[in-house]
């Protein structure tokens, strides 16, 4: 969960796209989570003839949450940090995840036009 005195984590512009960087409601420690969403979503546009969406988001989640698991396991970490982070965690590479998404499907539009007031 995000706490509003806490640095958000970024899910940074696509490259060349008229949208700006956007601040998600995620604590920035959790940026790597987000990266690692982002990775995922851009993966799926390469496989998404190959993979539907609801299957490939679960997925890779799935596979994310292992990693992070046995990295806690290696590093020794006990079972209740891992309780404690699952959760954020799971949430950041979602936000990550969706987020890409979302600027992916919105680069495919159009920047919206004007106001004829705007032009004068």
């Amino acid at each position: 969960m995000f706490n509003p005195s806490h640095q958000p984590a970024i899910l940074p512009n696509i490259s060349g796209a008229h949208l700006p960087p956007l601040a998600l409601p995620v604590d920035a420690c959790y940026q790597g989570a987000v990266d690692c969403g982002i990775r995922a979503a851009q993966a799926f546009f390469n496989e998404d003839e190959a993979v539907s969406l609801h299957a490939h988001l679960p997925a890779c989640l799935h596979h994310y949450l292992q990693l992070v698991r046995q990295a806690c396991a290696v590093l020794e970490f006990s079972e209740t940090v891992w309780q404690q982070h699952e959760q954020a965690s799971r949430d950041a590479f979602c936000a990550g995840y969706l987020g890409r998404i979302q600027q992916e499907l919105r680069s495919m539009r159009a920047p919206p036009p004007q106001h004829a007031a705007a032009l004068h």
